[in-house]
């Protein structure tokens, strides 16, 4: 244990084992932040999937020692946890899953868990712990390491993830198909802003439709879909852009994006004609799939795509801007809506 002076504040880097951990909580003898079981199960499932494997990389738990309990005593035996409340109550959760697995009935599971309970037995936690902080600073602290770190951006996170199917899949859709580069992908922010912005869809949209074609589940934009999938399935890749060849023989490439001249710049019809192309398809065998996204695709060659048609103010949405243009609603009502609309198109 190395202690440091850092401004008015003394700190140290310190490491518990899990055992530590699980035995001072169970003594009362960490203070615990408000728990958020949702966010504890998701880290926990993350400990769980990587830890045999060794790769298993959380930050370190931020604590303060409690009035009178100096750094300069040894290894504090009493914390109060600034920042870390969810990992701390996930890594001293394991020994109880670990031993479930072990009594399981499944042969797998308590394989699994013999395995396991060697991993967890080396395992370390780092903790920054502060001296002379009181509660509001603490608090302070608290704010400023979740509001004030930067953000990874969402392209980073998407291309770096090497554990997660629809992050991968979508970074390797976005890599391999030139005429979706053509059209635009909008990399850094989570939806493109009409009508200004003339790239066809974000990454964030992007790995919407991604999802949709894999899962067979309408996700949001935000990442906290994390279906943990190791092997990347080239047949989602495949017939995902054959999805996108089959769109871009609806609208040029060059100004389907555009969004003062096509209505397939609208997000919402966007997911929609995906939602169409896919849906029901994730049983069937690969070219059986392929060959209905593709039929699906060119019963709509006929419709009118363009933003100006009366047809897309019959679904909800409004006027907005300067330019008074409609705008459909992104939401699950409005999206059921449009895929009826075009199975109504596509004669089914």
């Amino acid at each position: 244990m190395i202690v440091r002076d850092v401004f008015t504040k003394r700190q140290a880097m310190i490491s518990y084992t899990i055992g530590e951990l699980t035995q001072m909580i169970t003594n009362q003898q960490i203070t615990l932040r408000e728990v958020n079981k949702l966010q504890v199960r998701m880290i926990r499932r993350y400990i769980l999937s990587n830890a045999v494997t060794e790769q298993v990389y959380l930050p370190p738990i931020v604590a303060r020692v409690e009035e009178g309990k100096l750094l300069d005593e040894g290894k504090p035996t009493r914390l109060v946890i600034v920042d870390g409340t969810q990992r701390m109550k996930a890594l001293t959760e394991l020994q109880a899953y670990v031993e479930k697995a072990i009594g399981s009935d499944n042969d797998q599971a308590r394989l699994d868990g013999l395995k396991l309970i060697g991993a967890l037995d080396k395992v370390e936690v780092a903790f920054q712990v502060f001296e002379g902080l009181d509660e509001q600073e603490a608090n302070q602290l608290y704010v400023d390491l979740n509001t004030k770190s930067k953000k990874v951006a969402l392209s980073k996170r998407i291309s770096f993830d090497s554990r997660n199917e629809i992050n991968q899949t979508t970074n390797k859709v976005l890599n391999s198909n030139s005429l979706l580069k053509e059209a635009g992908v909008e990399l850094e922010k989570r939806a493109v802003m009409r009508p200004k912005n003339k790239k066809l869809i974000s990454l964030s949209q992007l790995r919407q439709i991604v999802a949709y074609f894999i899962t067979g589940k309408q996700i949001s934009s935000s990442l906290a879909y994390e279906a943990e999938m190791n092997t990347i399935n080239d047949e989602h890749i495949e017939i995902i852009n054959a999805w996108f060849d089959e769109l871009f023989k609806l609208h040029s490439v060059k100004t389907i994006g555009n969004y003062e001249v096509s209505m397939l710049a609208s997000f919402p019809l966007l997911y929609a004609i995906a939602v169409y192309a896919a849906e029901g398809i994730r049983d069937m065998k690969k070219e059986e799939r392929k060959e209905v996204v593709i039929s699906r695709m060119s019963k709509l060659e006929k419709v009118d795509w363009s933003r100006t048609n009366s047809v897309w103010r019959k679904f909800n949405g409004s006027e907005r801007g300067r330019e008074k243009y409609y705008y459909l609603n992104n939401d699950k009502k409005t999206i059921d809506a449009l895929v009826f609309w075009l199975q109504r198109q596509g004669g089914e």
